[in-house]
C-alpha cells in the first residue's frame, strides 16, 4: 500500500493564548476573509481521519467547523506539551498506534507533508516520533507521534518539563529534513504568530504589493511626501494604494445628501457609485478599530487588488516597514532610534544617522530607492 494512504488520526493545535496576535484566538484570526484553522483544514482534507481541534476557549466558535474537541487534560496553559499528550491520549483510546500534531497557524504546509511523515514512519519502526526540519531548524509541532507514549509524556509534564526539545530527547527520533522536497524559498512551515506575519503571508500569496510606512510627528511633513511620492510613482506608471490613519472622527460624507440621509436611517454599508468613481461607507458600530492587517486585506480583494505597491500614512506603532519624516523645529525626538522597522528618514536638514537618510525636498531620490529596495514591479496595467 502506498504511504501516502497509510490514513492516520490528525491533531490540530489551537489551544494557546496567542498573546502575540494581541490577545486573540490565533486559530479564528482571519487570513483573506477565512481563520487560519481553516487552510489547515483545507491543507489536510481527505488526508488524515479522524481529524480533532486542540482548543480550550472560544468553544462555540471551533464547534461550527464540526470536529471533535479535546480540551488540554492537564489545566493552566502549560504549553504545546499539554496539547500533544491530549492527542496522544485521544488516539490511543482510538486504538490508533500513530497520531498527526499539527498548528492552527503554519497555512503554507506543502502537499506532501504527510505523504513523507508517513513514509519515514514506516519505513523506522522503531521510532517514538517523526520530526519536521527545514531550514536547518526543527518543527517538532509538527510531527507523527507514536501514542504509546502518552504516560511518558504526561510524567513529564508533572514533573515540570515544558519544552518539547526536553521530552523528545527521551526519544527515539526520525527527522524529514523538507529543504529538498520544497521549492518556494519561502518555508512553508512558518508560522504566522503576529498581525505582521499575517500581512507577509498576504504578499506571499500574492494578494498584497509591498506596503511601505510614512511615520512622523504630527507636522512634520508625512502628508506632503506621501502626496510627492504617489505623484512620482504614478508618473512612472505604477498604480500606488494609499491608506491614511485617522486619530479623530472623519466623515467624507456631506450632510442633508442623499448619501449621508440613508446612512442615518441605518444603512449598513452603503454604497454611492457613478461612472467616474464609487465609494462604500462603513460605520464601526462596536467602537473598535479595524487593525491594519484587517484594513490591507481589502487591498487584497478585487476591485482593490491592482496596486503595485500600498504607501500607509500614520501607523507608527505598527510593525510594518516604515520611512520617518523629521523636521527639528517640531520639538520631538526621532522615531527611529527606538523602532527598528524604519529603515530610512527623510528631512530638510542634514542628519548623521546609521540609517540611509534623504533630503525631503529631493523625492526622485526617495522614489528610486524605495522602487530599489522593495523591488517595485509594474504588476498590473
Amino acid at each position: 500500500m502506498n504511504a501516502y494512504y497509510d490514513i492516520v488520526p490528525c491533531v490540530i493545535l489551537a489551544g494557546g493564548k496567542g498573546r502575540r496576535m494581541g490577545g486573540k484566538e490565533k486559530a479564528l484570526v482571519n487570513l483573506l476573509d477565512r481563520p487560519l484553522i481553516s487552510h489547515i483544514l483545507e491543507k489536510i482534507s481527505g488526508k488524515v481521519a479522524p481529524i480533532a481541534l486542540n482548543v480550550n476557549t472560544n468553544f462555540n466558535e471551533f464547534k461550527k467547523f464540526g470536529y471533535k474537541m479535546l480540551e488540554d487534560p492537564i489545566k493552566g496553559h502549560l504549553g504545546p506539551l499539554v496539547g500533544i499528550l491530549a492527542s496522544l491520549n485521544w488516539a490511543k483510546k482510538l486504538d490508533k498506534k500513530w497520531v498527526l500534531t499539527l498548528p492552527c497557524d503554519t497555512p503554507f504546509l506543502p502537499k506532501n507533508l504527510i505523504e513523507a511523515l508517513i513514509g519515514a514512519k514506516n519505513k523506522n519502526p522503531d521510532i517514538d516520533l517523526v520530526v519536521v526540519k527545514s531550514g536547518g531548524f526543527k518543527h517538532p509541532v509538527i510531527a507523527l507521534w507514536k501514542t504509546s507514549n502518552n504516560i511518558k509524556l504526561e510524567n513529564a509534564i508533572e514533573d515540570g518539563i515544558r519544552k518539547i526539545d526536553i521530552f523528545t530527547s527521551q526519544l527515539k527520533i526520525k527527522h524529514v529534513n523538507f529543504d529538498n522536497l520544497i521549492k518556494s524559498k519561502f518555508d512553508p512551515f512558518t508560522n504566522l504568530n503576529s498581525p505582521k506575519d499575517l500581512i507577509i503571508a498576504m504578499q506571499v500569496l500574492g494578494k498584497l504589493p509591498p506596503v511601505i510606512g510614512i511615520a512622523g510627528w504630527s507636522g512634520s511633513g508625512k502628508t506632503t511626501l506621501c502626496t510627492k511620492l504617489i505623484e512620482n510613482l504614478a508618473k512612472i506608471g505604477f498604480n500606488v494604494g494609499t491608506l491614511k490613519h485617522a486619530h479623530h472622527k472623519f466623515d467624507i460624507d456631506k450632510p442633508g445628501k442623499d448619501s449621508s440621509n440613508l446612512r442615518k436611517a441605518g444603512a449598513q454599508p452603503m454604497v454611492i457609485s457613478s461612472k467616474e468613481k464609487f465609494a462604500i461607507i462603513q460605520e464601526n458600530n462596536n467602537g473598535k478599530e479595524k487593525s491594519l492587517h484587517e484594513i490591507l486585506e481589502i487591498f487584497a480583494k478585487d476591485p482593490f487588488s491592482k496596486c503595485d505597491v500600498i504607501i500607509v500614512e500614520g501607523y507608527k506603532k505598527e510593525d510594518i516597514p516604515k520611512i520617518e519624516v523629521f523636521r527639528h523645529e517640531i520639538g520631538k525626538p526621532f522615531l527611529h532610534k527606538d523602532d527598528a522597522t524604519i529603515f530610512a528618514i527623510a528631512s530638510e536638514e542634514k542628519l548623521f544617522t546609521d540609517i540611509p537618510s534623504f533630503d525631503l525636498n529631493n523625492i526622485n531620490s526617495i522614489t528610486q530607492f524605495l522602487i530599489n529596495k522593495f523591488e517595485i514591479t509594474k504588476t498590473h496595467k
